[in-house]
């Protein structure tokens, strides 16, 4: 097999694989009223934050676990829930941006530039995420950002 199919193919089963355990923990929670409904990306991610709203820290790990899993498809989505000013799962969603890491960067910087109040929170998670060192070799540049941030 073709060696740059392969990698493609592997992150198709593992999203599947994800997409599976996270289908399981709704029916589980319970928030899921109909049974037979198909449920998208979008819908596992908010699920899994409003579950993390009263769950114990063990759950709630495990919740930041499979978010951080999902990778730059979750980013925007946990990047859309700190929008919420209700909601209690924020601190989790930015966590899981942070162990994210560079994939979450460019959506944040988008989010700020479109939401000039959201600024400080994308300013101070790109600065855990720089802080921590993962992924910034591939660190997408927002010109238009850094000028808003420098001035």
């Amino acid at each position: 097999m073709n060696s740059t199919l392969t990698k493609p193919l592997k992150q198709i089963k593992e999203k599947s694989r994800i997409v599976s355990k996270i289908t399981s923990i709704i029916n589980t929670i319970g928030f899921a009223r109909d049974k037979d409904r198909d449920f998208t990306f979008s819908d596992h991610v908010f699920y899994l934050l409003r579950a993390a709203e009263n769950s114990d820290p063990k759950t709630k790990s495990r919740i930041e676990n499979h978010l951080v899993k999902m990778g730059e498809e979750a980013a925007s989505l946990l990047v859309q829930s700190l929008m919420d000013p209700k909601s209690s799962s924020r601190g989790l969603a930015a966590m899981a941006l942070i162990r994210i890491g560079t994939p979450s960067i460019n959506y944040l910087e988008q989010r700020a530039l479109k939401n000039p109040e959201f600024r400080w929170i994308s300013e101070y998670i790109i600065g855990e995420i720089k802080g921590s060192g993962i992924e910034l070799d591939n660190a997408p540049v927002n010109k238009e950002l850094e000028g808003v941030l420098a001035g």
